[in-house]
């Protein structure tokens, strides 16, 4: 009698793991910060200021709010914007138009006038 193929099983585990990884990782790259594009701040809670204080710590432009002041859309012009945001306590940091994109069916953004 001949002992059970184990072949079978790592390719049942293999393969879906493969085909997670060839999906997500363009979308890693896509979602990836640039200086000089709008960034998508998210603060883990909407306390003392939330994402909009980040913003502001970091010197940014705030575009757009969520309505609990979690996710901001915000700007600068000077290199170097996304390490100050980390620096400021930023709990992640993409690129606003993915992260537009992505959130939206899930909640509204709301657009900051400034004077």
């Amino acid at each position: 009698m001949q002992p059970p193929r184990r072949s079978s099983a790592r390719t049942a585990l293999v393969l879906p793991l493969a085909a997670a990884v060839s999906l997500v990782t363009p979308l890693v790259f896509a979602a990836a910060p640039r200086d000089g594009r709008a960034v998508a701040v998210i603060a883990w809670s909407g306390d003392n200021g939330g994402a909009a204080a980040i913003a502001a710590r970091a010197d940014g432009t705030l575009h757009s709010a969520s309505s609990g002041n979690r996710v901001v859309i915000a700007s600068a012009g000077t290199p170097g914007f996304v390490a100050r945001l980390y620096a400021a306590g930023a709990g992640l940091v993409v690129d606003a138009a993915l992260a537009t994109a992505c959130l939206s069916p899930l909640m509204s953004l709301t657009v900051v006038r400034t004077p």
